[in-house]
């Protein structure tokens, strides 16, 4: 299960990281066209020359950005072949909906399966073994009596009786006393670390569950109010810089929100699928299938 979760989280790596690629080749075109409109502008005269410069370093960073992003797109990809013992990827590309993240499952119903891990499980047989060392312990103790019949003859009258006893070795129930506190201390100790163990898996999962479900509300309101809002501002800026209202730093400003707004839901998206691939990791069964998509697979084969 773990080697599972670290595939997926690189996965998911890829998955984003395709996007940030995505992302940043549009951040070049729109510095592109920035750079288009302030040229036409500079040549009727409307803005300084200054701003030409500026608008060009701005297209060149933006060509820096998407290079340093497909650098980083690749290291991701052969660090996720390498967990199959391949050192050169032989996919293009992962594919999948970054965006798709398949219903919430309550928290309860979740930490019911944390109890049900196979870590968990260890210390329930380990517990299981002491109450065996107790029993025994107790058994020994009640069975260290041993007991004898013969025939005596009695010499006085010259006849024979039928005898019994029975023989306690020295200071065996002391010992025995001991091997059961110890075996019961031995347990108890168990029980105890699975207990400080149960706690720690439940900080961790209420982490993720919780920081999973905040990234998917960030998600979500990013792509219903915030990225339309700004790219309706965006188009509505540009008109106005066109015409003369607004100045160049409000046309970068209303760019650079967009392009920000947009790598922020990829951040989130990324971060609320690695959250669930922390869930299934802690609970040892995977969330819904739609969690990452139903066609969420490599467009290469790979070897």
């Amino acid at each position: 299960m773990a080697l599972l979760g670290e595939v997926t989280r690189r996965y998911v790596d890829v998955l984003a990281a395709q996007e940030q690629v995505t992302l940043a080749g549009e951040a070049a075109q729109l510095a592109s066209e920035s750079l288009r409109i302030v040229k036409k502008r500079a040549t009727a005269g409307a803005t300084p020359e200054a701003e030409v410069k500026r608008a060009q370093a701005a297209a060149e960073q933006a060509k820096l950005a998407l290079l340093s992003e497909q650098q980083r797109l690749a290291y991701l990809k052969v660090s996720l072949s390498a967990l199959w013992g391949v050192t050169s990827p032989d996919f293009d590309k992962v594919e999948g909906d970054l965006f798709q993240f398949g219903e919430d499952v309550a928290f309860d119903l979740l930490y019911a399966k944390v109890e049900k891990n196979p870590a968990i499980e260890v210390f329930a047989a380990e517990s299981r073994l002491k109450e065996a060392e107790i029993r025994l312990a107790q058994t020994q103790s009640s069975a260290d009596i041993s007991w004898s019949v013969g025939v005596r003859r009695l010499q006085e009258t010259d006849d024979t009786a039928l005898v019994a006893g029975f023989s306690m070795p020295l200071f065996s129930g002391k010992r025995n006393v001991g091997a059961v506190s110890t075996a019961l201390a031995e347990k108890n100790q168990v029980l105890a670390e699975r207990d400080v163990m149960l706690l720690d898996l439940h900080t961790q999962l209420f982490r993720a569950f919780h920081n999973r479900k905040q990234a998917i509300v960030a998600v979500e309101a990013l792509r219903t109010a915030i990225i339309p809002a700004l790219e309706q501002a965006l188009v509505e800026t540009q008109a106005a810089y066109q015409r003369g209202r607004y100045g160049y730093l409000d046309y970068v400003s209303a760019r650079q929100e967009l392009l920000s707004a947009r790598r922020t839901q990829i951040e989130a998206a990324a971060a609320a699928l690695t959250y669930g691939a922390e869930i299934e990791q802690l609970t040892a069964e995977p969330l819904a299938l739609t969690q990452y998509g139903e066609d969420n697979t490599f467009s290469g084969t790979p070897q």
